[in-house]
């Protein structure tokens, strides 16, 4: 995946994502690159993804993504305390011996939880698969969404705008209370307006009514503007 890695060098060694390189250095761990159509490098997740598969999913019922989710974490604790047939113990005991590190706290990589959006004229953004509305003002302005704590934070200018429960619910649509409070009253407030600009003034001089005469003499109309003929 390209965003794990993005290529080899001339010695065939990886050339990795630059934001998942990050990633690895901030939670400490060191990735390693598997051959393609190789299980045997990666056997234990290869036999788990077909364990889920055909032991979870068929014939599983769910509202949302939400529920089934909910629904995988009870299944798996009950899997993960039974006697393994192979090994001949509970895969929860065998997890203790992994020596895992804790992930550090959620500070150190909220930056990698974070994915930007940007608004559309309707005062909504879409993320995984939902729309989430913020302020009407925020319209057209890119922002920043991310994942805390089950909730949904938008933010802009490092100054979070909008928060909502997460939803699963795919093509739903979330929207803030007040979001388009004050929209009607501030119309057209967001558009510069015309302004009557004065190029110049002119200043009309002042003449004597017999000028006016004597022009009308010379280009054959008379006062009352109706065509004369001269002798």
């Amino acid at each position: 995946m390209k965003t794990v890695i993005i290529g080899t060098d001339v010695n065939k060694k990886p050339i990795w994502n630059a934001v998942f390189e990050d990633l690895a250095a901030t939670l400490g761990f060191v990735p390693r690159v598997c051959k393609v159509r190789r299980p045997q490098t990666k056997g234990k997740v290869e036999s788990g993804i077909d364990f889920v598969k055909d032991n979870f999913l068929p014939g599983r019922r769910f509202l949302d993504y939400g529920d089934l989710n909910r629904q995988t974490v009870e299944w798996c604790e009950k899997k993960n305390r039974r006697v393994h047939g192979t090994t001949g113990e509970r895969p929860i005991d065998r997890l203790k011996r992994e020596n895992l590190k804790p992930l550090p706290s959620l500070d150190k990589y909220q930056k990698f939880l974070e994915e930007p959006r940007k608004v559309h004229k309707d005062g909504l953004l879409s993320y995984d698969g939902v729309r989430y509305g913020v302020p009407w003002q925020y319209s057209g302005k890119e922002v920043v969404v991310r994942e805390k704590n089950g909730k949904i934070e938008i933010l802009y200018d490092s100054k979070v705008i909008a928060v909502h429960d997460k939803r699963y619910r795919s093509r739903s649509t979330v929207f803030l209370k007040d979001q388009y409070k004050g929209l009607k009253a501030a119309e057209g407030m967001f558009y510069p307006r015309p302004k009557a600009i004065k190029l110049f003034s002119l200043e009309v001089e002042r003449r004597s009514l017999s000028l006016y005469e004597s022009l009308a003499e010379v280009t054959g109309y008379d006062r009352t503007g109706e065509s004369q003929t001269t002798s």
